[in-house]
């Protein structure tokens, strides 16, 4: 499309924060993401991490900082985006800019670009096919398989490739030392650690998942017919594991001189699951939408007649109107045929397929080919005798054949049959379009139940407080909910909620409990109290059978203490941000909604400057993960320890730990997951 105001296309890309407005205008120069970035109109939607973004938004690209850590890594599971690319002005992209435009906008494709430097300290292949598996591009089964051959490809781009390091033969402990030391030189340097390495994904029309790992180094190019363990003619050990990726992936190839790895694997396409809402465009799109007028009757159908003789045309068209059908057009052969599809969309074809310049095969498969076609009926009408030529057809795409000379009544029959099956099928699109904009609406309204980032971090900051949280839904709606309830000037009220079940039950009960709660301007009373208070209205609102847990409490920052009491809610975590010691405190209590006159005990424990406060629905506890083990008490324990001994500097702990959790989990969760930490932090101003 030739650039100019009527062809410009909107795009948003989200862009980290911290990157500084010169870099991204010489990334979007660049042409990396779109080959002409002059056609293209930007608007920029910027966060600190990806949980500040919207869920239900879509974006063309996402930007990463250079520093983005584990933070940004994890919008690959969470963000509508098939594209992540690192913005710096150390970068390059060079040879590869061809590469990422190529994939950008490309269904069922996940594209990340990084820097050897970001590449190396991160957990790249992991976070990639945790990312495929989340959007429906592999299956469960394959995961583990695919990540192990994803790791040692990338591994091997990376280090062999770009940083261009030799670890041949048997290293002694100095030599050991000094590789250590050579690869943090190279990875400072601008020559090896600016280098790119693009990580891609795309899956087949027959399920069949294609990954490349290309990257800015010397490459390399196996021998032909061997699989060795050693790469005669040079010292590195790059073709090592070669013989482990060949015997995981269906095929590798080779390309770019050897700079570019292809790895294919092939998976049961029973092992898919639908790709959710989350990653797919807006359902607000006016291209995606079906309108109810004008197909209810099928007389109103728009049907396409290409024919290159004029008399057959005629006649067809007579048969037609005389059982009155009127929205006839005309095509008189292959080629206009086509155009006439692209410019009237319609609802049946009838086909001839002897005709000149393109024949009925030709039109048949070049249509199948555009997504937009590929469920309109295609009724082809022939002369031919022999069976080879009416077989071919329908292995093209045709819907039905009908013999030459037509018979009227046998065409207006199989048109009919067919236009209705087109006609229902369009009314049930669009009632799944009205009903899925309905809960995306509702969606919307009980995500906003919950604090936004912008919120919580700003109440944080008035209390001395780093807050993390991350909210998932299994299903269209939930019934999870946690909030924040600032009480005075040194007293902090959270709560978490979790309903019994998911779904549209379980929402509506998350809205009558949210409206009960910030209906009552007592929410500085005791928590047992509180929370007895909540209960006996519940009682009387709730159908019987269903019932919630809940933790409220409120944190002192001028006495040091976490007062709190529970509804059988989960355990909360108390812990020790220097040392990454926790401890489960006492969760227990009667759920919301069962008994009337339940009562409730207030626990009281310290909460210092050290501390931190890990609340968390079931699903963290209760999810088979893929161990097929769940994430016991003490796993727990130990990943809060061993994430926060990890980091080198302050971290969104509930971040972390999601991430985590999301790498080992199913892509479908059977349960909503929320997670929330409150860390302490010095308070900026004394109380």
């Amino acid at each position: 499309m030739a650039p100019g105001k009527e062809s410009r296309i909107n795009h948003t890309i989200a862009v980290a924060q911290s990157i500084v407005q010169t870099d991204i205008d010489a990334l979007l120069a660049s042409g990396a993401i779109w080959e002409s970035p002059q056609s293209v109109s930007l608007q920029n939607a910027v966060a600190q991490t990806p949980e500040d973004l919207p869920h239900g938004s879509y974006f063309s690209a996402c930007l990463l900082p250079t520093d983005s850590g584990r933070e940004w890594l994890g919008g690959l599971t969470r963000l509508n985006c098939e594209t992540f690319i690192e913005c710096s002005s150390e970068i390059d992209f060079a040879d590869l800019a061809p590469l990422i435009s190529d994939t950008t906008d490309r269904k069922n494709a996940l594209t990340v670009c990084l820097s050897t430097r970001s590449a190396y300290y991160l957990p790249v292949a992991r976070k990639f096919v945790t990312a495929l598996r989340h959007r429906g591009l592999i299956g469960e089964k394959i995961a583990a398989t695919v990540e192990m051959a994803v790791q040692e490809a990338f591994a091997n781009s990376l280090i062999h490739g770009n940083l261009e390091l030799d670890t041949s033969g048997h290293l002694t402990m100095d030599g050991f030392t000094e590789l250590g030391e050579e690869t943090r030189r190279r990875l400072a340097s601008t020559k090896h650690g600016a280098r790119v390495i693009l990580l891609t994904a795309r899956r087949r029309k027959n399920g069949r998942i294609i990954i490349t790992i290309n990257d800015q180094g010397k490459g390399f190019t196996p021998p032909k017919d061997t699989c060795p363990t050693t790469v005669s003619g040079r010292k590195t050990t790059f073709g090592r594991g070669l013989p482990l990726i060949r015997s995981l992936c269906h095929s590798v190839n080779f390309a770019r001189e050897g700079r570019t790895i292809e790895l294919e694997f092939v998976q049961d396409a029973n092992d898919l699951i639908p790709v959710t809402d989350s990653f797919s465009p807006n359902l607000g799109d006016q291209h995606h939408q079906v309108a109810d007028a004008d197909i209810r009757n099928a007389y109103n159908a728009t049907i396409l007649i290409a024919d290159d003789t004029m008399l057959s045309r005629e006649i067809i068209a007579s048969y037609l109107r005389a059982d009155g059908f009127t929205n006839l057009v005309f095509a008189k052969d292959g080629e206009d045929a086509i155009e006439q599809a692209v410019k009237h969309d319609p609802d049946l074809i009838i086909l001839d397929i002897i005709m000149p310049k393109l024949d009925g095969y030709g039109v048949c498969k070049a249509l199948r080919a555009n997504p937009d076609f590929a469920k309109t009926p295609i009724i082809a009408q022939t002369a031919l005798e022999e069976n080879e030529g009416r077989t071919r057809i329908f292995d093209d795409g045709a819907t039905d054949l009908i013999l030459k000379p037509l018979n009227k009544a046998e065409l207006i029959a199989r048109t009919k049959i067919h236009l209705e099956n087109r006609l229902l099928v369009k009314q049930l699109q669009a009632y799944q379009e009205r009903t899925r904009s309905e809960l995306t609406l509702a969606r919307d309204m009980q995500e906003n139940l919950n604090p936004t980032p912008e919120n919580y971090r700003g109440t944080g900051l008035d209390y001395g407080l780093r807050i993390s949280a991350t909210f998932q839904m299994s299903s269209e709606l939930g019934g999870d909910m946690w909030g924040l309830v600032p009480i005075d000037e040194h007293r902090l009220g959270v709560y978490i909620v979790d309903f019994a079940g998911h779904g549209l039950g379980a929402a509506l009960n998350t809205f009558r409990l949210h409206s009960l709660i910030w209906s009552d301007q007592l929410q500085d009373r005791d928590p047992a109290e509180y929370l007895e208070g909540l209960n006996r209205h519940l009682k009387g609102l709730l159908p019987v059978g269903q019932y919630a847990t809940m933790l409220y409490g409120i944190i002192d920052r001028v006495h040091n203490t976490f007062r709190y009491a529970s509804a059988a809610c989960t355990s909360p975590v108390l812990g020790n941000s220097l040392t990454g010691q926790a401890r489960y405190l006492d969760g227990s209590g009667v759920p919301l909604g069962v008994i009337r006159n339940a009562r409730y005990e207030t626990r009281e424990v310290p909460f210092t400057g050290a501390n931190f406060l890990l609340l968390y629905s079931d699903a963290l506890i209760e999810t088979t993960l893929d161990d097929g083990q769940f994430l016991s008490e003490e796993k727990l324990l130990s990943m809060l320890r061993e994430t926060i001994m990890e980091s080198q500097r302050e971290i969104d702990l509930a971040a972390q730990i999601a991430d985590q959790f999301m790498d080992r989990a199913p892509a479908k969760l059977s349960d909503d997951f929320t997670i929330i930490s409150l860390q302490s932090t010095p308070i900026p101003c004394a109380i």
